[in-house]
């Protein structure tokens, strides 16, 4: 997967992926292995939740909510994009 930055934040292209258009940032444009990823996502939620339970934390609530919703969409994708390849 090819990770860029957007407008809108990170953006995770992987083969196959539908065409899209979008404004990227300038910043640096990671490559990401297929077994890394789902890791990732599974640490970035793992973090997020953390953050959400303790409050005292230095991320904002909404922030870590945010973070919790991204890191749980895309592990949903990577699941769903391995059944379909699996078919």
């Amino acid at each position: 997967m090819v990770i860029a930055s957007g407008i809108a934040g990170e953006l995770g292209i992987t083969p196959r992926h539908a065409p899209l258009i979008t404004q990227l940032k300038a910043g640096p444009v990671r490559i990401q292995k297929a077994d890394g990823e789902e890791a990732a996502a599974r640490a970035a939620k793992a973090e997020a939740e953390r953050q959400l339970a303790d409050r005292t934390g230095e991320m904002e609530v909404a922030e870590a909510q945010s973070q919790l919703m991204q890191a749980v969409a895309q592990l949903a994708a990577l699941e769903h994009l391995r059944k379909n390849i699996k078919r």
